[in-house]
């Protein structure tokens, strides 16, 4: 979701000075304001979401029920679309840290560390490593806590390989294990043509945990030097050339490959999980997603309050109630209990107890401690405003190598090495 948000220059200015000045004077006036009859005065807190029902099922309906003298208004648009409006949100949702930038520029972004202190709110909750990769996109700060985290695994195809003769594949594989395997589940069955993998192109884990794609301090691009991408980038022309497993667009654009795992035709796919429709009536299960050297990714989606937002005090305990344990295994929105981003709660059997009770056998006896065995990887401490293209720059550059059957791997990281460094001089010169 794209967010580009504005408010007025007056506006601004006054919250510069704002910033200036102790914390505690800056929100002073956040202090719940209590009417005559010792009930606290009604407030409006506008929230950047569409009015989706199950987003106002999870989060909207609960804190209204639990203060009844708050009410939620949705607004939608960019930043200068709501600042045109008055609109201005007091609670951002960020997917992916999609509109971190944006926020920062029109000056939305808030340091939430000194204010969750204060109020009280428990973040020793999260996984350090989880909460640092949106620190790092909010310059060390915290602008964001994360509401749900993205799981990452090998998806299998168990009659597949049973077809073939061939061992599952197994917790800790890597990808050159993986790439060595698929070739074992490729080719044609009582006619049917089975495709051994899918491996992912567009924002592909190992983009995430491979460190800085372009360098902070000089503003270079170093992913084309970067030793577990270049390697990721010969693997994936490897397991595209196993005769039988061939980059067809319509399978592995768009989520092309999902239809093609459900029409029972594809043994693996590394990818960000989900399981397949049950009415496709897969065998499948799961194992550890092929580790790259620094851990998986967490990413996911994280709520964060408008520095322009007179009610921070107030929406900390609305924080307090969707970070809750029991609010977000009820949460209907978030994916479900596997994706809550809680380590606890998968420990203590919760998440998985909640999951099978909300859906049913689908997550029986199958390996779902796989989904978050794998340590989140350490982020950047720093990261380049530039790192966002350079995911744009990959996905074209694997396209070309499965798709260009001349070019070799040295010869287009050449290639894109000279691309980003005109990207980034173009991108500079929009500033």
């Amino acid at each position: 979701m794209k967010q580009i948000f504005g408010f007025r220059t007056s506006f601004l200015f006054i919250m510069m000075l704002c910033s200036m000045v102790v914390f505690s004077g800056c929100t002073s006036k956040d202090k719940e304001k209590v009417s005559v009859d010792g009930e606290p005065e009604p407030i409006t807190l506008k929230i950047h979401f569409g009015e989706d029902e199950n987003f106002i099922n999870s989060f909207i309906k609960p804190a209204e029920e639990k203060y009844p003298y708050i009410t939620f208004e949705h607004v939608e648009g960019s930043y200068e679309e709501l600042n045109a409006a008055g609109n201005t949100p007091d609670i951002l949702f960020h997917w992916n840290k999609g509109g971190f930038a944006e926020a920062e520029e029109y000056g939305l972004a808030y340091d939430m560390t000194e204010l969750i202190e204060q109020s009280g709110f428990d973040i020793s909750r999260f996984d350090p490593n989880h909460l640092a990769e949106w620190q790092a996109a909010a310059n060390g700060e915290t602008w964001a806590l994360p509401i749900m985290t993205s799981r990452f695994a090998l998806m299998y195809n168990k009659d597949i390989f049973d077809l073939f003769g061939v061992e599952y594949p197994k917790d800790g594989m890597n990808w050159i294990e993986v790439v060595d395997l698929a070739e074992k589940v490729t080719g044609e069955r009582n006619g049917t043509e089975y495709q051994g993998l899918y491996m992912p192109k567009h924002e592909a884990p190992i983009f995430w945990t491979a460190g800085n794609l372009v360098d902070p301090e000089t503003e270079e691009p170093t992913w084309t030097e970067n030793k577990q991408i270049r390697d990721y980038f010969e693997l994936y022309k490897k397991a595209y050339s196993i005769p039988g497993n061939p980059y067809i667009p319509e399978h592995w654009e768009e989520g092309g490959w999902v239809e093609l795992f459900e029409q029972g035709k594809l043994a693996m796919v590394a990818q960000f999980f989900g399981a397949p429709n049950p009415e496709a009536n897969i065998n499948w299960d799961i194992a550890t997603y092929p580790e790259p050297e620094n851990g998986v990714p967490s990413r996911g989606w994280a709520m964060g309050i408008s520095a322009t937002s007179e009610h921070k005090e107030e929406i900390m305990k609305v924080f307090d109630l969707w970070f809750s344990d029991e609010q977000l295994l009820n949460n209907t929105f978030i994916r479900g209990p596997l994706y809550v981003p809680f380590q606890h709660l998968y420990e203590n059997g919760s998440a998985l107890e909640k999951a099978i009770e909300r859906d049913g056998e689908i997550w029986e006896n199958r390996n779902m401690d796989a989904l978050y065995s794998l340590p989140v990887a350490d982020p950047p401490e720093e990261t380049s405003d530039y790192n966002e293209g350079a995911m744009g720059t990959i996905d074209g550059a694997l396209y070309e190598l499965v798709n260009e059957e001349q070019i070799d791997v040295n010869t287009l990281l050449r290639q894109k090495y000279d691309e980003e460094i005109n990207r980034i001089k173009d991108e500079k010169a929009k500033k």
